[in-house]
């Protein structure tokens, strides 16, 4: 999560590119997001979480 927000602030010229160009920052970016994404994915499956139903309890039960 670190890396994704290090990213994150980095994509929205938040912080330093460090000499990457526009194209580096945008890819890590994407990769960095793609990284947590699927390690939430690994977490849900590990501890047998049912992410549709979460997620709609969550996240769109107000939505009705």
């Amino acid at each position: 999560m670190g890396e994704l927000t290090q990213a994150c602030l980095q994509h929205t010229g938040r912080a330093r590119a460090k000499g990457q160009s526009p194209d580096q920052i945008r890819d890590t970016f994407h990769q960095e997001f793609a990284d947590v994404f699927c390690q939430l994915l690994l977490l849900a499956r590990r501890y047998d979480v049912d992410l549709p139903r979460e997620i709609e309890r969550k996240w769109l039960a107000h939505e009705r």
